[in-house]
C-alpha cells in the first residue's frame, strides 16, 4: 500500500457530476439557476414516462424523485438489476417532513429523503453530501492532516487507513443488522468504536454522522437514528469507492 501522486496532489477537476431531477414543479429557468449554484449537470424530467425512459439508457451519479410524480412503486423499477442505475443513490422528494414518513420512504427503497419545497441551497447541500468525488478530496485532506499530526509518519498513516478499509465494511453490516433488530447497545458500541477511529484519522465528514448517530443511541432517540445511519453508510461507501486511489 502506498500513496499515489493523485492522492497527495489531487486534481482540481474530478469530472462532471450528473444528477436526474424528476419534478414537475421545476421550470427550465429554475433548473438553470439550480445547475449554476450546484456546479453540476442537472437533467430534468416532468413525467413518469420520461423518467422511466431516461433511467434505462443514461447513467446518473444521483437521482432525485418527486414521489408525487413517480410514486413509490417506481423505486422497485429503478433499483432492479435490469436498470443501469440500480446502484445509483435515489432521493425521495417528499411533502411530509417527519421521521415516520422518512422511515417509510427508506423502507420502500429510497436512500434518503429531501423535503419540499426544493430550493437551490437544499439541492446544493444534498449533492455535496452524495457527491462521491468529494470523498476523494476529503480523504486527501484527512491524510495530510494525519501526516501533520504524526509528524510525517507515513508508515503509521498507511497502517491506520489500511485498518479502516478492512474494518468499515464489516462494521457497517453489523451496525445495520443491530439497528434492524433493535440491538441498540450493540449498535452504540459499534458506532462508538467507528467514531473514535474516524476522529483519530481526521475523517471529519464521516465523524459528523457517526457522532450524531452515537448521540441518538445514547439518548435513546431511535426514531432519528435511521437517518444518521444512512448518511454514515453513504459516506463510508464513498470513502471505500476510492480505495484504489488511496492504496
Amino acid at each position: 500500500m502506498s500513496f499515489t501522486s493523485n492522492m497527495l496532489n489531487p486534481a482540481d477537476d474530478h469530472g462532471q457530476f450528473v444528477a436526474l431531477l424528476a419534478h414537475d414543479s421545476c421550470s427550465r429557468f429554475q433548473l438553470q439557476e439550480l445547475q449554476t449554484q450546484c456546479s453540476c449537470t442537472l437533467v430534468l424530467t416532468d413525467s413518469l414516462v420520461d423518467t422511466s425512459k431516461i433511467i434505462t439508457y443514461k447513467l446518473f451519479d444521483l437521482i432525485i424523485f418527486d414521489v408525487d410524480l413517480v410514486g413509490f412503486d417506481f423505486i422497485s423499477i429503478a433499483k432492479s438489476t435490469d436498470c443501469m442505475n440500480c446502484h445509483t443513490p435515489i432521493i425521495a422528494l417528499i411533502d411530509k417532513d417527519d421521521s415516520s414518513y422518512r422511515r417509510y420512504c427508506i423502507a420502500a427503497g429510497f436512500d434518503d429523503c429531501l423535503a419540499k419545497p426544493l430550493t437551490a441551497d437544499k439541492l446544493s447541500e444534498t449533492i455535496r453530501l452524495w457527491r462521491g468525488n468529494d470523498a476523494l478530496t476529503t480523504s486527501t485532506n484527512a491524510i495530510q492532516a494525519l501526516l501533520k499530526k504524526t509528524r510525517n509518519n507515513h508508515k503509521l498513516v498507511l497502517t491506520l487507513f489500511k485498518k479502516l478499509f478492512e474494518e468499515f465494511p464489516q462494521q457497517i453490516d453489523q451496525l445495520e443488522l443491530a439497528l434492524k433488530t433493535a440491538q441498540y447497545q450493540l449498535a452504540f458500541d459499534i458506532t462508538h468504536k467507528l467514531s473514535c477511529a474516524v476522529v483519530v484519522c481526521c475523517l471529519d465528514n464521516i465523524a459528523i454522522p457517526a457522532a450524531a448517530l452515537e448521540k441518538c443511541l445514547l439518548q435513546k432517540n431511535y426514531e432519528d437514528s435511521a437517518g444518521h445511519f444512512f448518511i454514515l453508510k453513504q459516506r463510508i461507501s464513498s470513502f471505500l469507492n476510492h480505495r484504489q486511489a488511496i492504496d
